[in-house]
């Protein structure tokens, strides 16, 4: 991908194969995750950036409920069409892990 190439948002179905194309290894799990606001608060920005519970909700802090976790990217995706919460304005990604 290049660098003045954009992922797409979770909610697109490109974004499936997009991802797919990127990791050379399939993750063992990931999380959705809002993007909010550009630049880090502490130094003036405004990102807001929120993990999906297991509520199916975007969680409007830590505690609300677990973080929801997923096993593919598919799922990922079904979750994220499902969101009632979400902030105008934002993007939906995933955070994969490996181990």
């Amino acid at each position: 991908m290049n660098d003045n190439q954009q992922t797409a948002d979770l909610t697109d179905p490109a974004c499936i194969e997009q991802h797919k194309s990127q990791w050379r290894v399939l993750p063992k799990s990931m999380i959705v995750i809002e993007f909010h606001g550009t630049g880090d608060a502490f130094f003036g920005g405004s990102a807001d950036d929120r993990a999906l519970g297991t509520n199916g909700r975007i969680k409007e802090n830590a505690r609300d409920c677990e973080t929801a976790r997923f096993a593919t990217i598919e799922e990922a995706h079904a979750a994220a069409l499902l969101i009632p919460n979400r902030r105008q304005g934002s993007s939906l990604g995933v955070a994969p892990t490996w181990r």
